[in-house]
């Protein structure tokens, strides 16, 4: 199918605007979203905001790798607070901190439209109150290469929302990187789907190592308040839901087949508990976290109604997470203190998880749009043969989907629980040999706090003798089947190899990656080497209680 892909000429008229805030326009107002926004003009506008408005910092948190064709572009954080902080430590820790990102997928380019609306908007109009109740951090375009090129992947051809484990991409690293430096307390990710009746979806939690009070709270209050919102201005809206595989690697990024996908049956959920997907990376410290879809056409003609839609529910949800912000932080601040403890609320990790049905609710109405057997693409605005080249600025889009025929639908394969399948006691910690640099990088970049032994010594741990193994054929994807037997073992530590602490930020997240029965572990990809033969030890080590241990950190120093 032709895509319409327009991209805006060298942009100039916005530095010549008058200083005041009403007069401030984004890109795509000043062009009518006639073409999508570069990040040359992102830079131009956020020049511009940041001059007029002294509550704005912005910062360079990384860049993107240059490719043929295509340098490398700095990738930005927008600092919205009432003080024009510009550092985690300068700001008014009585709010909660909200971090927005937006573009992780280049072609969903709405997402990057409406947040550099919301930036405004924040900065120096109607919204800018909410400074007096929180503080702000936007990622406006987290994939410069996608965007320029209207392509869902990056500049590595790597979907950056299946790269939250491995953090390859250099966009996925700095959302990470401005997480935990800056610790957000509510967090929301956008982005675009397929044409839906309901335009806008908002999606929370849904991973069962968060705490349920945060799912909890998040459906309970956020997203009815939001709906309520969009309700008044017959924006429809609904809990984000998609239909998929019932497959526990639904989520992973692997590139399946299609007769492997054949063999799994299609269910409707509340989206994945991959932990790959940014929102769940997040999460899991325990953090209020959100995804946001708008229902996309992928056309020009319909972009400036998507960034309506994408914007009315970013106002509603900011709006929302500032006026529940002392709770939700409280709520949050409280959680994470409990993750430093060893024992307690957070003594048990789940290491798999199924979706599952409600009782309560064993099926779903949902409205959508009636479409023909086969959509017409466009209409001509040239005369042209058959056999002839046809060049998308020859195809008028059809009007939008607004006056299609809407049915409702019983769904019956509705699963919206999520429950865990495997879950293991909390270890003290992990010993991971030398060798294993991938997997000590791969940590690094989590700003996972890491120890290394200063000398050789003898340890007490635990290891995973293998008793029966059968590898996926599929990258990205846990073993088959993997079935280990705990022994206790003395081994010998050198100086050099490495110690992971449990009693962390990332207390959670560390027992998800390293164990060998984790479906969300680096067991899954190649790279690392980590599945082991039947009659082996895996490579790894658990410690399951204290012990004094000749160890300094390792690599402490901020990237």
């Amino acid at each position: 199918m032709l895509k319409n892909i327009a991209r805006c000429a060298s942009f100039v008229c916005l530095l010549v605007l008058p200083a005041a805030a009403g007069n401030l326009q984004t890109p795509g107002e000043i062009n009518g979203y006639s073409c999508y926004t570069q990040h040359e003009e992102v830079v131009r506008f956020l020049s511009v905001l940041s001059a007029q408005a002294g509550n704005v910092q912005v910062q360079e948190v990384g860049s993107t790798r240059p490719v043929e064709g295509f340098s490398d572009k700095s990738l930005l954080l927008c600092i919205l607070t009432a003080e024009g902080a510009s550092r985690p430590e300068e700001i008014d820790r009585s709010k909660p901190t909200i971090l927005i990102t937006a573009g992780q997928h280049g072609s969903e380019q709405s997402a990057k439209e409406a947040a550099l609306a919301l930036l405004r908007d924040l900065a120096l109009g109607e919204l800018k109150p909410l400074l007096n109740q929180a503080n702000f951090l936007i990622l406006p375009q987290a994939n410069p290469w996608g965007n320029f090129h209207d392509r869902r992947v990056n500049e590595l051809g790597l979907d950056m929302n299946r790269d939250h484990i491995k953090m390859e991409s250099a966009g996925v690293q700095a959302i990470h990187k401005v997480f935990r430096r800056w610790m957000p307390e509510i967090t929301l990710d956008v982005h675009e789907r397929g044409d839906n009746y309901y335009r806008i979806a908002l999606g929370c939690v849904s991973h069962v190592n968060a705490d349920p009070s945060i799912e909890d709270f998040s459906r309970r209050v956020i997203l009815r308040e939001v709906g309520e919102s969009l309700a008044k201005e017959k924006i429809t809206f609904q809990e984000y839901a998609v239909t998929s595989e019932n497959m526990p690697s639904d989520a992973s990024g692997a590139d399946f087949p299609d007769e492997e996908l054949a063999r799994w049956p299609l269910i409707t959920r509340h989206s994945t508990f991959d932990l790959n997907d940014g929102r769940n990376s997040l999460a899991i410290y325990q953090t209020f976290s959100f995804i946001q879809e708008g229902a996309s056409r992928h056309d020009l003609a319909t972009l400036a109604e998507r960034t309506r839609w994408q914007l009315s529910s970013l106002r509603a949800f900011v709006r929302a997470a500032a006026r529940h912000g002392q709770e939700m932080t409280a709520q949050v601040r409280d959680l994470r203190r409990q993750l430093l403890e060893p024992g307690g609320r957070f003594a048990r990790v789940h290491l798999r998880m199924e979706y599952r049905r409600d009782p309560a609710q064993p099926q779903v109405k949902i409205k959508e749009f009636i479409r023909p057997e086969q959509r017409a693409a466009g209409r001509l605005k040239v005369d042209k043969k058959a056999g002839e080249i046809l060049l998308g600025n020859e195809i008028e889009p059809l009007e939008t989907a607004g006056g299609q025929k809407v049915a409702e639908r019983v769904i019956t394969e509705w699963y919206p629980l999520v429950a865990p399948t495997l879950s293991v006691a909390r270890p003290w910690g992990y010993v991971i040999p030398a060798g294993h640099r991938e997997v000590i990088e791969t940590l690094r970049r989590h700003d996972v706090a890491i120890e290394t032994f200063t000398r050789d010594c003898q340890v007490a741990v635990e290891g995973w003798m293998t008793q029966k193994v059968v590898p996926s054929r599929y990258d990205y994807v846990p073993p088959d089947t993997i079935e280990v037997s705990v022994q206790p073992l003395a081994i010998l530590c050198k100086k050099g190899d490495f110690y992971i602490p449990c009693s962390q930020p990332a207390a959670l997240l560390v027992p998800c990656l390293l164990e060998p029965q984790s479906d969300f572990g680096l067991i899954r990809y190649r790279k690392y080497g980590l599945v082991p033969q039947a009659g082996a030890f895996y490579p790894l080590y658990r410690m399951s209680a204290e012990q004094a241990l000749p160890l300094i950190p390792y690599a402490a120093w901020p990237r």
